[in-house]
């Protein structure tokens, strides 16, 4: 006798032999008894092998003990299908009755189509996608923006954060989904500014490679799951007119000409140090920012304040790069001992104080006038303002006396 116990139910099955029907050679079998209590009547199920047989005894006592005893009022044809059930999920692990959830979910999604053609659809458009590595794909991406005339600030932003992600994932795009790339972008040690900026380059990959064919068309990609990092901002640092008058006093020329382009122009010190004079437009009072040399890619004007034509007055013949690799390696040194963005972020202050036009001031800078209004309106007054911009090679002394009493 073998028992199958579940909790405090045990279900017996004997072992008997069996005679085939009359009329033939006697033989012999295996016989496996299931007996157990059902409403006070003892039952018997008879099973050809012991397998069968204790896998009917376990579900028995499972009944029993779920207290589902309906259930072992089975018929033959019934408890058949039940058995065929259980050995078609067998190779698959799967729990007849999660299998059985699963294909109800199914259904219901598909609204009535049927799950094998959904299957057999999806497995077709699969097949139409050409997966390819991720490095390959960057470099195919890179290639097309350099023909299509794009910045090289812009394809070097690209380069920078996509040969970080291929380094990362050496295998094809189909493969990657979006919490791989959230759990990559939560690894870099990064501010939430950084980290979005190299998140939109990777979306801007995954859709190259939709386009071509790499990922299933008409579909969003898996890299615009992914959700934006909260950027708060940081602290805004910004100089005064007396630090900032200070600051020019001890500087040699070279850095005094770094400084006063920064803090009477706004201009990015990436995009300044890509500068050339020809850039720089004494006539009509204005910098030219091309595409290629700005950081968003478009080209903008940046005037020529009066304070700063003034210190630009002996640089009128100049020619060539503004600031030459000794001078920019140079202006970058001094540049780290200062709060992050300093001199841009003295301009944009008082530049907003004076004008009172985030519009006009968005456009000098390439910026937008919300970010401008969020971070900049009302660090200062006016007459701090009138003081910053009043600073040139030779200031009156009533000017000086302005900027140290605000």
């Amino acid at each position: 006798m073998t028992t199958v116990k579940v909790g405090t139910t045990i279900i017996k099955i004997y072992h008997g032999k069996g005679r085939l029907r009359p009329g033939c050679e006697e033989k012999h079998y295996d016989q496996f008894t299931v007996t157990y209590r059902e409403n006070g009547k003892r039952k018997r199920e008879n099973f050809g092998n012991l397998a069968k047989a204790k896998a009917r005894a376990h579900e028995i006592a499972v009944l029993i003990e779920r207290g589902e005893r309906d259930v072992l009022k089975l018929t033959n044809a019934d408890r058949s299908s039940y058995l065929s059930a259980i050995r078609l999920l067998e190779p698959h692990g799967i729990p007849l009755h999660a299998a059985v959830s699963e294909y109800v979910s199914a259904r219901a999604e598909l609204n009535g189509e049927s799950l094998l053609a959904a299957i057999k659809e999806h497995v077709h458009r699969q097949h139409r996608v050409i997966d390819r590595p991720i490095s390959e794909i960057v470099d195919q991406m890179l290639k097309a923006k350099k023909a299509a005339g794009l910045s090289n600030r812009y394809i070097w932003s690209l380069q920078s954060h996509l040969a970080r992600f291929a380094s990362a994932f050496r295998i094809g795009i189909g493969s990657i989904t979006a919490p791989l790339i959230s759990e990559w972008l939560e690894s870099l040690k990064v501010g939430p500014r950084s980290r979005n900026n190299i998140r939109l380059s990777i979306i801007t990959l995954f859709r190259f490679a939709r386009g071509h064919g790499y990922l299933p068309k008409g579909e969003a990609t898996e890299a615009e799951a992914t959700l934006k990092a909260k950027d708060t901002g940081g602290k805004i640092d910004i100089f005064t007119p007396q630090e900032l008058s200070d600051l020019l006093k001890g500087a040699d020329e070279e850095s005094r000409l770094y400084i006063v382009i920064g803090a009477f122009t706004g201009v990015r010190s990436a995009e300044l140090l890509r500068l050339d004079w020809s850039d720089v437009n004494f006539e009509r009072g204005h910098i030219t920012i091309s595409a290629h040399k700005s950081k968003t890619a478009t080209r903008r004007l940046v005037p020529i304040l009066p304070n700063l034509s003034q210190w630009l007055a002996s640089y009128r013949n100049q020619v060539g790069k503004i600031f030459a690799t000794r001078a920019a390696r140079r202006a970058r040194s001094i540049a780290k001992s200062w709060p992050n963005n300093v001199l841009r972020h003295s301009y944009a202050t008082y530049r907003l104080a004076i004008t009172h036009d985030a519009g006009r001031v968005a456009l000098e800078m390439g910026n937008s006038p919300s970010m401008l209004f969020r971070n900049y309106l009302e660090l200062a007054d006016e007459q701090t303002a009138t003081a910053w911009f009043a600073i040139g090679p030779k200031r009156p002394k009533n000017v000086v006396a302005m900027a140290q009493r605000a």
